[in-house]
Order: structure tokens, then sequence, then C-alpha cells
């Protein structure tokens, strides 16, 4: 899954399109009255959102995951994005 677009829309809302098709508005209001993110209620800062290879950013501090937001917008839950098979190296 890769982000293919990100932009401010309005408010404390972003659009959001991933290169699998899955696309759409995601409202970010209830994020902005919660612990860090409380900086965000300031709507300049908030519209500095911007994409890295694995979160929708405003800071190095202040992220959300992309499975999240895939999660969110595909209806399906973040654990499908990670590999859940684990292997121990022997001695």
């Amino acid at each position: 899954m890769l982000l293919k677009d990100l932009k401010y829309l309005e408010d404390y809302k972003i659009f959001v399109a991933f290169n699998n098709g899955i696309e759409g508005e995601v409202d970010l209001a209830d994020l902005v009255n919660h612990g860090i993110f409380v900086s965000l209620k300031d709507k300049v800062k908030f519209a500095a959102v911007f994409a890295t290879d694995y979160a929708i950013a405003w800071s190095d501090d202040l992220e959300i995951d992309l499975a999240t937001i895939y999660a969110e917008l595909s209806g399906e839950q973040p654990e499908v994005f990670f590999n859940t098979n684990v292997s121990h190296a022997t001695n």
C-alpha cells in the first residue's frame, strides 16, 4: 500500500488516496482534542500536513500511521497490513 495523494481540505479534514484505488476524506477533528495532537487545533499547523513513507505527519513527533488511515477508509483492520509470521534465529 502506497500513498498516492494527500491534501488538506478544510477545518480538520484531509483527502487521502492510495495506489490501489482506496481513497476518501478523513475527518480528524476528534484527534486534535487528545494528547500531543492538541497543538493541531491551530488550523494553520494542521494544514501543514505532509506524508512520509509510512505516516501522515505534521512534524517528527506528530504523525499517524498510514495503516490506521487506510483501515478507516477501507473498513479493514490495521492488523492486515502487518506480517504476523515471526521467525526466530537459531543458535
